[in-house]
């Protein structure tokens, strides 16, 4: 098989399916974005910019459908937990 061409029975091809999320599940993933920045030291400012910034796209569509506020507030939980204990 030539370099760059896919073949069809190639057990190891990436596949990639969008799967539906509900609310609980896009808490989920913003509890872990939260919790993983906050282990790594970030302020609550600089994981919100994370939260804005559209390049950022998982962490800016769960704002989108969480909202800021909800956003806010599971971040400073994160951050009181397992970083530093500034407000959102």
């Amino acid at each position: 098989m030539p370099y760059g061409e896919p073949d069809e029975e190639d057990p190891m091809e990436l596949m990639a399916m969008e799967i539906p999320a509900t609310r609980d599940s896009v808490e989920d993933m913003v509890s872990c974005f939260a919790e993983e920045y906050a282990r790594m030291g970030y302020s609550a400012a600089r994981i919100m910019e994370l939260f804005k910034n559209p390049h950022y796209v998982p962490a800016y569509g769960a704002l989108q459908q969480v909202g800021e506020k909800k956003v806010r507030q599971m971040v400073a939980e994160a951050l009181f937990i397992y970083g530093h204990r500034e407000g959102a």
